[in-house]
């Protein structure tokens, strides 16, 4: 998802901030391919439920004998400085945690860890940029890119593409087995700067919980915004301390035919997303949410602090979020409500129709190089990233998420591992932030979920729709940057009744005079140029 100055209206949660550089540009993908690694896919372990026509592959049983994916050590002893975001509570340091001392003794060196928390992340990252002050390693998360990122990366971090593009990264086999389409998003001004960790093609769905659904007697597969509408009318609750929905604007946006952030028209002309028809047509569907009093009174306020917690009491039951909460909700709820189930609604059209959705950069995170590392170090750190990327069946994959199989973790009695109290209080993603492997659905120990996500995935998949802008790496000029929050604020009045909802219609010129045709004609140039 990116800021209404690109396109796609966030409202009510964060995303990533606009890439922004001094008068902006573009690279295609022809240009990107000659920066970036030959992608050669590495597999450990069979599918139990192969992609469909290229859709995440799922497994629901977990490999009795794991395969050592890196032979040698990666480090050459001394000491690797990283700095990755923490979501979670701290984990003890070294010398006091266990796992680190396992994993720090299979890298050959030790990982020393500065652990900043997610909400302080941006904050930190940019006023480190500014002092010049980073560590070897930096993982910056998507929706923490600094304020004219682009413009001083370079001053910053070093180029690393000369020591991984092409068939270098032969190298570097489970860095090369990451989609071509997730290492795009490391280039910036023309060169590559950073290792990726994958994200979802699918950003986001709407969630509800199939236990909850079955005692109200209610399908909650909907396929048009009027049988919404009934089936909010149907499990609308306030009463009983219980709303149809909490935010799922975006999942409206989709429902009208969302085709991304930018198009062209029948005439050619280059339009953007918050000028079209169907775009006022959504809010004006989440509007009638509103005003019916189907939407939770925390959304109403415009606080969403609370919603995966209303979600999980089930205090709101159609919940929009990101695909990743799926199988992190069912491990924060199955220990203390063993009958808690989640799924998600297929993509669904408005009209009741062919339902599509406009794929995202498939990138969460990229961990960049300080710019005074030699080369050398440089590859002893791409390295630890090659091991960080090893995938589902590899040793090292286990190692990374489970520990010592009968110190951190136990395998149940179908085999999947599971943390057992030490650790839970040792284990948490950092050298896992470093780099990931091509997505899949591994959770074995809720083949539930990996049935269900593996099928609304394949679902998903079958009714994408590429961006005219995707596989391209845009910078926007710099002070057309504001367009973004502003225009959220905008729809978030229309949504709340704040405004009229006759305003919805009159958003695009607002859009335009704000600075719209300005962007217009950015992103004209930058698609002319790249033959689209």
């Amino acid at each position: 998802m990116s800021a209404a100055a690109g396109g796609a209206l966030l409202v009510g949660c964060g995303g990533p901030a606009p890439q922004q550089g001094g008068g902006g540009g573009a690279l295609n993908s022809e240009e990107l391919a000659k920066l970036l690694p030959a992608y050669s896919p590495v597999e450990y372990a069979k599918p139990d439920l192969p992609g469909v026509n290229g859709s995440k592959a799922g497994y629901l049983k977990f490999p009795s004998t794991l395969v050592d994916a890196v032979k040698e050590k990666p480090l050459s002893g001394g000491e690797v400085t990283v700095m990755t975001p923490t979501f979670w509570p701290v984990p003890p340091g070294l010398g006091q945690n266990s796992y680190y001392d396992a994993v720090n003794e299979r890298l050959g060196g030790t990982v020393k860890f500065e652990l900043v928390a997610g909400a302080d992340y941006a904050q930190k990252l940019a006023a480190m940029m500014a002092g010049r002050q980073v560590p070897e390693l930096t993982v910056m998360p998507t929706f923490t890119v600094p304020p004219r990122f682009s413009a001083g990366v370079g001053e910053v971090f070093r180029d690393i593409g000369g020591l991984i593009a092409g068939d270098t990264a032969k190298d570097y086999p489970m860095l090369a087995g990451i989609p071509t389409a997730v290492w795009e998003n490391c280039v910036y001004n023309g060169k590559l700067f950073a290792v990726p960790f994958p994200g979802d093609l699918f950003a986001e769905a709407t969630f509800y919980r199939p236990e909850l659904f079955q005692s109200l007697g209610v399908d909650p597969q909907v396929k048009s915004f009027a049988e919404l509408k009934d089936l909010c009318a149907k499990v609308n609750d306030p009463a009983g301390n219980r709303w149809a929905v909490g935010d799922i604007f975006r999942t409206l946006v989709r429902a009208r035919g969302d085709k991304g952030d930018w198009q062209r028209d029948s005439s050619g002309k280059v339009v953007n997303h918050i000028e079209t028809p169907e775009y006022a047509a959504a809010i004006r569907d989440m509007r009638e949410l509103f005003d019916a009093g189907y939407v939770h009174p925390d959304v109403v306020a415009g606080n969403f602090s609370r919603l995966k917690e209303l979600f999980a009491s089930g205090q709101v039951l159609l919940h929009q979020d990101g695909v990743g909460a799926w199988h992190e909700t069912l491990e924060q709820q199955r220990p203390v409500n063993p009958d808690f189930r989640m799924s998600a609604i297929l993509p669904f059209a408005s009209d009741g129709g062919k339902a599509t959705y406009p794929i995202s950069n498939p990138v969460s995170m990229l961990t960049l190089f300080r710019k005074d590392l030699s080369d050398d170090r440089v590859r002893e750190l791409l390295r630890l990233c090659n091991f960080a990327a090893a995938p589902f069946g590899t040793s090292e994959h286990f190692l990374l998420r489970y520990g010592i199989e009968g110190k951190h973790s136990t395998r149940n009695a179908e085999g999947s591992p599971q943390l057992n109290a030490l650790g839970a209080k040792e284990i948490t993603l950092t050298y896992g932030f470093i780099s990931g492997p091509a997505e899949a659905y591994a959770h074995t120990q809720f083949p539930d979920f990996v049935r269900e996500a593996h099928a609304w995935h394949a679902d998903a998949y079958s009714k994408q729709v590429k961006p005219i802008t995707f596989g391209l790496r845009i910078e926007e000029p710099a002070e057309l940057t504001k367009l973004g929050k502003q225009f959220e604020d905008r729809t978030n009045d229309i949504l709340r009744g704040r405004a009229s909802a006759k305003d919805a219609d009159g958003l695009a010129e607002e859009w335009r005079k704000a600075g719209g045709d300005k962007l217009r004609e950015f992103y004209d140039k930058v698609l002319t140029d790249a033959g689209r």
